[in-house]
């Protein structure tokens, strides 16, 4: 609905199925007013009112930016009646403090880093020679799914300085740790005991993202691996770059319709790449060099698989150039938290129905 000056726009999501999480919601504007409605702890209540049934389950909240100055102050509209407030920091005179709605804008992104807004460097522990690598970080906070830069500590003939400045989307396999889609399990990287990295809040605004290949099979048909999750489709034509580096020159520059795809591998079926030297990550003494990179070149069936639910302001030209930038508002880790008998929260899979407004007048 909108009308002069004003406009409000409604959906639903549903919260991740690992909890704590967070999740970005599209709604075309930036709002100045968003309510979330708890409809899966709405629908589990039996016998009457709240009042009546105790639990710790959020049933919804509300965050204005008129009444808290643009802050991430949320009200919590409410609740079951033996939560216990006072004691969960998070919480104060039912205002959640910290992590709970505000306003996100996908157009805005910080110098340097083209196009993409980085969170703050995290210091974590080991990243393995496995297949697939595995990242340990204590108590990382990562979804599945979550994309990560590799930021170091890296310098040249520093153990994984390879992927330094690479992002990868992440695969949650523990509470403490992630994998990543490449296999390091060769002769040319070395396990290292210590990794900086950087959760990526705002993705490139354009799709697809940058997406290094990081392997590539001797193998009829030709298979690649992708450090994040692509967002291809079957249909589409694409280039492969392969720099010297990286061993398999006779791909590079190869074009094809991808035949098949999954969330990090496309499969072009009309190449045979069985005869072709292996593709291997080059030594920490090559650093720095160019990686391989996988790079739509034409136009393929609309892709379906990562465009949001709510498609104001947005271009789905399906080419190399999709607009991927939106605006909306941001839910953050102390909604999409699970709930316990201290922790006001939800549960995992919670169904939410929004509401987002932008007063403009």
């Amino acid at each position: 609905m909108t009308f002069p000056g004003r406009a409000m726009v409604q959906g639903t999501f549903t919260a991740p199925a690992t909890l704590p999480g967070a999740l970005n919601i599209n709604c075309g504007f930036v709002p100045t007013k968003v309510q979330l409605i708890n409809r899966s702890a709405i629908a589990s209540m039996t016998g009457g009112p709240p009042a009546l049934n105790p639990g710790t389950n959020y049933l919804g909240f509300q965050w204005d930016w008129n009444t808290d100055f643009g802050t991430t102050l949320t009200s919590v509209l409410a609740m079951a009646p033996n939560n216990a407030v006072a004691t969960v920091p998070v919480v104060s005179n039912g205002l959640i403090t910290s992590n709970g709605i505000s306003p996100y804008n996908g157009q805005i992104a910080s110098p340097g880093t083209n196009s993409y807004t980085l969170g703050a460097a995290v210091t974590g522990g080991a990243l393995s020679k496995a297949n697939p690598a595995q990242l340990t970080s204590n108590a990382h906070g990562l979804q599945t799914g979550d994309q990560i830069m590799i930021t170091g500590p890296f310098t040249a003939a520093t153990a994984m300085s390879q992927l330094g400045g690479i992002i990868f989307t992440v695969t949650v396999t523990g509470a403490n740790t992630v994998t990543i889609p490449i296999n390091t399990n060769t002769a040319n990287f070395t396990a290292t005991t210590v990794t900086t990295w950087r959760k990526v809040l705002t993705p490139s605004y354009y799709y697809p993202q940058r997406t290094t290949i990081t392997g590539i099979t001797a193998a009829n048909p030709m298979v690649i691996t992708t450090a994040t999750n692509h967002g291809l489709t079957v249909g589409q034509q694409v280039r492969v770059s392969v720099p010297s580096v990286m061993g398999m020159t006779q791909a590079n520059n190869v074009t094809a319709v991808i035949t098949a795809v999954t969330a990090t591998t496309v499969t072009l079926g009309s190449v045979d790449s069985s005869a072709f030297t292996a593709f291997a990550w080059p030594a920490v003494t090559s650093v720095p060099f160019n990686p391989a990179r996988l790079i739509p070149i034409g136009s393929g069936p609309t892709p379906t698989t990562f465009l949001p639910n709510v498609q104001y302001n947005f271009d789905t030209l399906d080419d190399a150039t999709t607009n991927q930038a939106f605006q909306g508002f941001s839910v953050g880790t102390n909604i999409l938290v699970t709930a316990s008998s201290t922790v006001l929260g939800i549960t995992a899979s919670d169904v939410f129905s929004w509401t987002a407004w932008r007063q403009d007048a």
